[in-house]
């Protein structure tokens, strides 16, 4: 495992093989990914990015649209790759990668989404979120982090109260708050992509929680009716961190969905 130098954006990689990039979401980081390395590692050459402001890439400027971090992540892909790569995005890193592969679908040979949904906020959930902006401009605010990680885990994860949530909640309070503040400016400002949906002509995979308590459920599977030829799983006993949650469960159906792709 090793952390990649002089391409843009942070992360971690691990393995060898058809390049397989990962995007977090919101207000995470690569760590969340790490499960996976030991798991997917096989053939493939796993990139978990970290996006502008979190994690290894503190220092990176942040953007304030999903289509500035999804040209930050364009770049870095661009640097590290001279083949498409599998893009995997998860909740905020689904947004980004939604917006990626409708813009620039060349770079991109495969897609799986997990956790994410393609409609844009409705007009209360864009107001509580543009408020909770406005709150951390003051230095005194922060998120309620036992909140934050309760509603990002299944109800049997919080209360085990084991070492996922140690964690998250680490992760949470690492993130600086100018960086939480452009995040939510983003993720409230996108745009409803479901009407690009059908334009999406790779192989795609989406995935979801049972118990998801951020995401409906209903509203991830919704993409897999709307893009073309793509597969849905729902992973059981998880909430909207199946990878973290419940890793096996994840990596099972993302594993053979990788070893369907036609080869590099």
């Amino acid at each position: 495992m090793s952390a990649p130098a002089s391409s843009g954006l942070p992360g971690i990689e691990g393995g060898h093989g058809r390049p397989v990039v990962f995007l977090h979401g919101y207000p995470l980081d690569h760590e969340i990914w790490e499960p996976q390395l030991a798991l997917l590692s096989a053939g493939h050459r796993l990139v978990m990015l970290d996006l502008p402001g979190y994690g290894l890439a503190q220092e990176v400027a942040v953007p304030d649209s999903i289509a500035g971090f999804a040209e930050s992540v364009r770049a870095a892909i661009a640097v590290r790759f001279s083949v498409p790569v599998v893009l995997v995005g998860h909740s905020f890193g689904g947004y980004i990668a939604l917006d990626l592969v409708h813009r620039h679908p060349e770079l991109f040979d495969a897609l799986v989404l997990t956790n994410t949904r393609a409609g844009s906020d409705s007009a209360e959930v864009r107001a509580k979120r543009l408020a909770t902006a406005s709150r951390l401009e003051d230095p005194t605010q922060g998120l309620d982090v036992d909140e934050t990680v309760r509603n990002l885990v299944a109800p049997e994860t919080w209360e085990a109260q084991g070492p996922v949530i140690g964690k998250l909640r680490r992760i949470v309070l690492s993130v600086p708050p100018a960086t939480l503040i452009s995040s939510l400016r983003a993720i409230a400002g996108r745009p409803d992509m479901t009407g690009e949906l059908g334009s999406f002509h790779l192989p795609t995979l989406v995935v979801w929680g049972e118990d998801d308590q951020l995401i409906p459920p209903e509203q991830t599977q919704s993409m897999v009716a709307k893009i073309p030829g793509a597969s849905g799983i729902e992973v059981p006993q998880a909430g909207h961190l199946p990878f973290l949650e419940t890793p096996q469960s994840f990596a099972r159906p993302v594993g053979e969905f990788l070893a369907r792709l036609a080869p590099t």
